[in-house]
């Protein structure tokens, strides 16, 4: 066997390999955790969010309660998520809304602009609305983004960057 086949050989096990790895960190939940991030309080409501509409950039999904156990945050490939120990969307504080960066899911969340309008359906069938003050690209370590307010917020983000190491935040606030 000549050395190029070898070489040939030895290339396709390392991208298999990295394809392999690429593909089961893909579908992580690990990916959209923050690092450090501390929320002990724990809230409870019986209104909870249920869906998530983004005309602008024809996003309509449904949201899932979702919570930090053992230092792991829940997610879900079935929507959105909603940090359930967060503010209730449109109470005061900051409610916390995260989902992968699939294109049936936040995939175009990176297209949003300041000025649009996030909608928020409530299982009571209310609907609240967030109008999106700005955007930002931070690493998992950034954890202040997600910080309580004294304001009625959601922060929406997903993962971007190069394998998913930063995190593409939204920070809307609700409209009155």
């Amino acid at each position: 066997m000549s050395s190029a086949s070898k070489i040939l050989i030895f290339s396709g096990f390392l991208l298999i390999f990295f394809g392999t790895y690429l593909f089961l960190d893909r579908y992580s939940s690990r990916k959209l955790e923050f690092q450090d991030l501390k929320i002990s309080k724990t809230v409870s409501s019986k209104i909870i969010p249920v869906r998530i509409i983004i005309s602008a950039l024809k996003i309509d999904s449904g949201i899932y309660p979702a919570k930090i156990d053992n230092g792991k945050w829940e997610a879900t490939q079935n929507g959105i998520s909603y940090l359930s120990s967060s503010p209730v969307p449109g109470s005061k504080g900051n409610a916390i809304l995260y989902g992968h960066n699939f294109p049936n899911l936040l995939g175009n969340l990176n297209k949003i602009k300041p000025a649009d309008i996030i909608e928020v359906v409530m299982n009571t069938g209310e609907r609240k609305k967030f109008k999106v003050e700005f955007t930002h690209i931070v690493t998992p370590s950034q954890t202040h983004i997600l910080s309580q307010t004294t304001d009625s917020r959601i922060t929406l983000y997903t993962c971007t960057g190069f394998l998913d190491s930063k995190r593409f935040v939204a920070i809307a606030k609700l409209l009155k």
